[in-house]
């Protein structure tokens, strides 16, 4: 049999082991089966070198024994986004339980195995052990998806973890599709989304990772893209970085909650600028982003605005260990909240919704960027020489309206697009920004010193609303100051 390459396109699923019953009768599974399911048990055999040479080319190498025969695979490294990895495979039967190199013939992985070094060196690292269910379901318009259920376990050496989990393949059509017969299965069956393969587990053994707080990347969009394909484009970056920042979030890692909240905020602001109408899942977001903010306060609190309020005195300590006890229950509600079956469908109807083929807008991606972007500037209080005599809540709007226009053209490269300049607004966002924190912290310490002794609290409140006005007053000058130029900027681009 000629090598069988493939682009491997599926979606991972946990599923607890009490919840198999339930997949194994589920209406969408049946009601799409095309045979009767089929269950053998898959043994496969991870190679590499001491050293780790194949994970450093991120390529690997499995041998499986399934059915009575073997089977090689090579898969690249590929992608994860909401548990949707896609990735390149090369797959062959084999004649012997060690790895074949003449079934390696793709040019860029035969340079790779061609090393004789490589090939001596190459040994078993760890292995899966798995009994896997196979139902193949097929819909009228085409579609063909791969359902399996794995359940076993992981060996490296000594050790050995349990795999239970789901995997959707997709064999024929859409890669929503996917995601919709997922947030079908969730519907009744608690399924959580899993981002990393059993290779990636498996390697996790020999190097564990070491995640950094993922910022946002620049997402580049084809000079004529359409509004529709901009907005899956972009939204899907948003996605990615939510995704990628959780696992520090959930160990109440501060950038990264920094980072996730941004993807969050981004997202609402590509939903607005592409007119994206769902209210279901604008709903659940602006939940997300509420779970996220609460515990973002806690961190600036604790990080930036205590220590400027209360530096170096005697009650700093106390206020810290209050703060501190505040931001880890914000950090177990956020917890909670990943852990829970509305967060999961929330994840998987954004997985629909941005990979779902979308009718194309009336407008290019630049044409409507130019209306939005122009409709905001012109909102802005331009008349308005100094920002201070704006009331709360029209401060409050130019802030946010700051935040939109940002996002927006960060969004885009826009080369030649007479705008405001990016970084003048982002200094300018960054100082309003300050003073909300400055505002928000109080609230927040207010809330907390309540319990305390009189005498105690009337100190602390004294000492926190003497510098609290202090900085307020700085931030204002340097509010003030960002506008006046961003005023004069705006002048010269008339």
């Amino acid at each position: 049999m000629p090598t069988k390459m493939q682009n491997e396109i599926e979606l991972k699923l946990r599923i607890s082991p009490k919840d198999v019953l339930r997949l194994r009768r589920h209406a969408a599974i049946r009601q799409h089966l095309t045979d009767k399911p089929i269950t053998r048990r898959l043994v496969s055999v991870y190679y590499d070198t001491p050293d780790l040479q194949l994970l450093k080319k991120k390529i690997s190498l499995r041998v499986r024994r399934m059915s009575g025969g073997w089977f090689q695979a090579v898969k690249g490294s590929g992608h994860s986004l909401a548990g949707l990895h896609q990735r390149m495979e090369w797959e062959d039967i084999i004649a012997h339980g060690h790895p074949d190199f003449t079934k390696i013939t793709e040019p860029s992985l035969a340079k790779i195995f061609a090393d004789q070094n490589l090939r001596d060196t190459l040994r078993p690292i760890f292995l899966t052990d798995v009994k896997r269910t196979e139902w193949q379901l097929t819909y009228e318009d085409g579609t063909a998806i791969e359902v399996a259920l794995d359940l076993g376990q992981l060996e490296v050496g000594t050790q050995s973890e349990p795999i239970s989990e789901v995997e959707l393949e997709l064999k024929k059509g859409e890669a929503w599709r996917l995601f919709e017969l997922a947030a079908l299965l969730q519907q009744t069956i608690p399924l959580q989304i899993e981002n990393i393969s059993k290779a990636e587990r498996g390697y996790r053994h020999f190097r564990p990772a070491t995640p950094a707080a993922s910022h946002a990347q620049a997402v580049r969009l084809p000079a004529k893209s359409s509004s529709a394909s901009a907005f899956q484009m972009i939204g899907l970056e948003c996605l990615r970085q939510m995704q990628a920042n959780q696992e520090l979030v959930m160990q109440a890692d501060v950038e990264a909650t920094h980072q996730m909240h941004i993807a969050v905020r981004r997202l609402k602001v590509a939903f607005q600028l592409f007119g994206f109408k769902n209210p279901a899942i604008r709903a659940e977001l602006d939940w997300l982003n509420q779970m996220l903010g609460n515990a973002r306060n806690w961190d600036v609190l604790s990080t930036e605005i205590l220590p400027q309020l209360l530096p170096q005195a005697p009650e700093h300590e106390v206020m810290q260990a209050l703060v501190e006890k505040k931001r880890r229950a914000s950090y177990q509600k956020l917890k909670k909240t990943f852990e829970s079956q509305r967060y999961q469908a929330l994840l998987l109807s954004l997985g629909t919704e941005l990979t779902k083929k979308m009718k194309k807008g009336r407008h290019s991606a630049r044409t409507l960027l130019q209306q939005r972007l122009q409709g905001i500037v012109q909102k802005l209080p331009w008349e308005q020489a100094k920002l201070g005599t704006l009331s709360h809540d029209q401060f409050h709007r130019t802030r946010i309206r700051l935040k939109r226009l940002r996002y927006m053209q960060e969004f885009f490269d826009l080369s030649g697009f007479r705008r405001l300049p990016i970084k003048s607004v982002i200094r300018l966002q960054k100082q309003m920004g300050t003073l909300n924190d400055l505002r928000v912290g109080k609230q927040l310490l207010t809330s907390i010193t309540r319990n305390l002794p009189a005498d105690i609290k009337q100190t602390m409140t004294e000492k926190i609303s003497s510098r609290s006005n202090q900085l307020t007053q700085i931030a204002k000058l340097r509010i003030q100051s960002c506008w006046e130029k961003l005023r004069q900027k705006k002048s010269g681009h008339n």
